[in-house]
């Protein structure tokens, strides 16, 4: 059975329009994943000028710009086909759907345990010049039921229509019940990022109101309690890392092989019990232990102000027990500490930035180098048409030697450099989350002081007026 899955490519929005179509074609003809290249194929083009072959049709028809291509991904059961055999069925179905009008690759991947093939082709028909029009309908009417067929007449399985547009129609109605938790997430990301002067406090904005941060390559964000996080750039175009990121002026920082920097980590106790619970286990156990009862509904993000509270409570027990906390004073002398340890955060920061000025113009020709490296790869590929950017890539690369540093060099400068600005930053968040605790601490046993007063006060009165009456 082959799955069939309907993507596109929209134009880049900086830079070289095709750039995500060049993206797809590289990544689809792999050598790692199609054994060196036996298992791709070109329709209608020639795989290694692909790429230069559809943008000289979107040129010719006058059509290069809006989407820019096609990607559809055939997914076979697994141990089910073999390598050969699913690249002639691919290859069937390029050949068929795609026909004469169209410029194409298809390729087999056996990189995963599910064999699966991808299929890249241009936007544009190269006879007459019109646009691919893909229509709500055409994946259950038109694409799937050619794969089943193609996948019948050699003997595979097939994918029951009626069940998966009933799947369909229960994800779309799922996605419209989680319309308003978007808005919540757009509204809190939105705050989150008014209040915030960089990236790095965003993310801690956002962690402070109770989302969990997941992710590496794509940032996505779970309410307390919620089954599934929810991926950032799925909100919409404003709210991709990129996108973000250009808000605070700062384009994004490549990965670093160097020092790896600690991993902030959240933890939950629940004392006298010997049984391994996962974080979000714990989390249910205390909010319901805490209740009396279990809670019937299991949107349990409804309820993110009380636990936010549970955790602060929890917070709050770690610190007690980690500095064996005894009396007041004792959290007055660590609030007392943190504000010198913040003080002197602050003037490692400024000096690491004083370090950094006369880096500065290194640090910016490295952004360029790294805006315009995507294409001279491409250029050097045999992709013609960015001889342009190839050549503003060799001349940055001139200036940079005239500077006296290589580029390794130059990309070692900036790892040093972030790597000692985040250090920091952990540090300084670490420090500023004690004295929030110790402050919050000494303000309760305050009040609790008043309270007994209080308390003691409306005690002694009533027996005073006793002993009065007595006498």
């Amino acid at each position: 059975m082959a799955i069939t899955k309907c993507l596109h490519m929209k134009q880049a929005k900086t830079g070289y329009p095709a750039k995500h179509l060049a993206n797809g074609l590289r990544y689809i003809m792999n050598p790692e994943k199609t054994e060196h290249g036996r298992y791709v194929c070109g329709h209608n083009c020639i795989p290694e000028q692909a790429l230069s072959q559809m943008v000289d049709t979107k040129r010719h028809f006058g059509k290069l710009d809006k989407r820019q291509g096609y990607h559809f991904i055939l997914s076979f059961e697994e141990d089910e086909v073999s390598e050969e055999e699913a690249f002639q069925v691919v290859g069937e179905f390029v050949a068929e759907f795609l026909g004469k009008d169209f410029e194409a690759v298809y390729a087999v991947h056996n990189d995963t345990d599910h064999i699966h093939g991808h299929i890249i082709f241009n936007s544009v028909r190269c006879t007459t010049g019109y646009k691919y029009d893909y229509k709500n309908g055409d994946w259950e009417n038109i694409i799937q039921p050619l794969t089943n067929r193609i996948c019948r007449e050699h003997g595979l399985s097939v994918l029951d229509l009626e069940e998966a547009k009933e799947k369909r129609k229960q994800k779309g109605q799922e996605e419209k019940s989680l319309s308003e938790r978007d808005r919540r997430i757009r509204r809190d990301v939105d705050q989150a990022l008014q209040d915030a002067g960089s990236y790095e406090e965003f993310l801690e904005n956002l962690s402070s109101m109770g989302y969990e941060l997941r992710g590496r390559k794509r940032l996505s964000v779970r309410e307390p309690g919620a089954g599934r996080a929810r991926r950032l750039d799925q909100l919409g175009e404003e709210y991709t890392e990129e996108r973000l990121r250009q808000r605070f002026g700062r384009l994004p920082i490549p990965e670093m092989t160097g020092e790896e920097i600690p991993v902030e980590w959240t933890y939950v106790f629940i004392p006298y019990r010997e049984r391994h619970l996962t974080r979000y286990q714990k989390e249910c156990f205390l909010r319901r232990y805490r209740q009396g009862k279990p809670m019937a509904d299991s949107k349990t993000w409804k309820y993110r102000a009380a636990i936010h509270e549970l955790k602060k409570l929890q917070e709050e027990f770690d610190f007690l027990a980690a500095y064996r906390i005894q009396d007041k004073a004792q959290l007055k002398a660590i609030s007392d500490a943190t504000k010198e340890q913040l003080w002197e955060n602050s003037r490692a920061r400024k000096q690491l930035r004083k370090e950094m000025v006369p880096y500065e113009e290194i640090l910016l020709l490295l952004n360029k180098l790294q805006e315009k490296q995507m294409e001279a790869e491409l250029y050097q590929e045999g992709y013609q048409e960015f001889f342009q950017d190839h050549q503003t890539y060799q001349n940055l690369l001139g200036q940079l030697k005239e500077m006296g540093y290589s580029l390794s060099e130059a990309e070692q400068t900036d790892a040093y450099f972030f790597e000692k600005e985040e250090h920091l930053r952990i540090e300084w968040k670490k420090i500023l989350k004690e004295k929030r605790i110790a402050e919050r601490l000494r303000e309760k046993a305050e009040e609790k002081e008043n309270l007994e007063a209080q308390q003691k006060e409306k005690n002694r009165k009533p027996s005073a007026r006793g002993r009065g009456k007595g006498g």
